[in-house]
């Protein structure tokens, strides 16, 4: 029966090694590292019936379970409701598996929300431990194996990137976390090495993001750095940008040089240009949008585009990206889900960014959530399931880092 008691510890431990085992496997490609974080979120099921009291007395921790849990049923109800079997039919599978993951992840953020064992020290073991290895692998392939750009084990070094992002925010987290006079100085060395493999992916998106987001998390926090230190910080930063730079310079000129011929041919809407595209897509979704405002399907998406795009041929770009996403998170959801998609991914960025400054003071999940936000201005981190998982594992990570004490067991009243 449903009960207040303190749930058996049982429970945590096997939910946060799953978690743990999730985080060190699934940016390598591994796909049994996707399903342990399933079977994570099924433990997470049972611990809830099991002590539904406990886990929904703290209002605040429901509520972020909550606009998760509807961000993730909306997609898994909207797919199967316009699923056809024809050439979009991909676009329906990816987001009916992201959107498992946003509920899966849900179940799992309700128990860390409400967890009373400390897992602090583990945490940094595993962040650190993951971050090493990932960004290892990835100087591996950049420099011994001269990838042009990284890509680990995927097919795409864009959502590459935005995965070592969330890892190195997660890493360089828990590296302050350190008990030693050095970790500052471990921290700056860390931020280099982040920094350096985010510009072996070659995605201008993230190489904009990361320092952006690091400074974010230097400047916002209260606990990790005195005033002095933000001031040796912000005096460093500057040369340390540029070490990364020198040290990884003709990946970072190529991608200047295609900036500058996307500009170049921005007038051209029969060359291939990235800008434009983006451009072109944002128009085009909002469009679509406003003519199904309480959804529709890729298929009447994809042809109220291509009428606009008769039209107005300077839309062009728009036309390769119809049976894949429009690239911009809210655009994408309003362009399909309607104002219902668009609200629910509204109020999920809001609820976590809230909760981060107001309630827990927490600068990692606030930096996180900043990222998978900038990300979806130019992309849609929510169409790809590895970039699904890792952001949803960057915040359950940054929940579970927070350290148990008194005042914050206060949180659950």
């Amino acid at each position: 029966m449903p009960s207040e008691k303190h749930p058996h510890p049982a429970f945590s431990y096997l939910i946060f090694l799953g978690c743990a085992i999730a985080f060190c496997t699934i940016p390598f490609g591994v796909e049994t590292g996707r399903n342990i974080f399933y079977i994570s979120s099924y433990i997470s099921f049972i611990a809830l019936c099991f002590n539904f009291r406990f886990y929904t007395k703290n209002k605040i921790a429901l509520t972020l379970f909550l606009s998760l849990c509807l961000l993730g049923a909306a997609s898994m109800i909207w797919a199967p409701l316009n699923k056809q079997p024809d050439d979009y039919v991909n676009i329906y599978r990816s987001y009916f598996s992201t959107g498992k993951l946003q509920l899966a992840t849900a179940f799992i953020l309700l128990i860390a929300l409400n967890e009373r064992l400390d897992f602090q020290k583990s945490y940094i073991i595993v962040a650190i431990g993951g971050g090493l290895a990932v960004n290892a692998y990835a100087i591996y392939q950049g420099l011994w194996l001269h990838y042009p750009r990284v890509q680990l084990n995927f097919d795409r070094a864009t959502i590459v990137a935005y995965i070592i992002t969330a890892i190195n925010l997660v890493m360089l987290h828990a590296v302050l976390l350190l008990k030693t006079r050095y970790r500052l100085m471990l921290f700056l060395l860390a931020f280099i090495v982040s920094f350096s493999v985010i510009g072996l992916t070659g995605t201008r998106a993230a190489m904009l993001v990361f320092p952006v987001m690091v400074a974010v998390f230097v400047f916002t926090s209260r606990e990790f750095f005195s005033r002095r230190q933000k001031m040796t910080i912000a005096l460093a930063f500057p040369l340390l940008l540029l070490l990364s730079a020198m040290i990884f310079k003709s990946q970072i000129e190529q991608r200047i040089h295609d900036f500058h011929q996307d500009m170049a041919s921005i007038n051209d809407p029969q060359k291939d240009n990235s800008i434009m595209s983006r451009l072109s897509m944002q128009r085009t979704g909002i469009h679509a949008g406003n003519q199904a405002l309480l959804g529709q399907s890729a298929e009447q998406r994809a042809k109220e585009i291509t009428a606009m795009v008769k039209q107005e041929p300077e839309l062009m770009g728009v036309m390769p990206y119809l049976t894949v996403h429009l690239h911009n998170e809210l655009i994408e959801a309003y362009s399909l889900k309607g104002i219902v998609g668009a609200v629910l991914l509204l109020t999920f960025y809001l609820t976590y960014i809230f909760a981060a400054l107001r309630i827990y003071n927490n600068v990692l999940l606030f930096t996180v959530m900043l990222s998978l936000i900038a990300f979806g201005l130019t992309d849609v981190i929510f169409f790809s399931t590895e970039g699904t998982v890792m952001f949803c594992l960057a915040i359950i990570a940054s929940v579970i880092s927070m350290k148990k004490t008194p005042d914050s067991q206060d949180l659950r009243q």
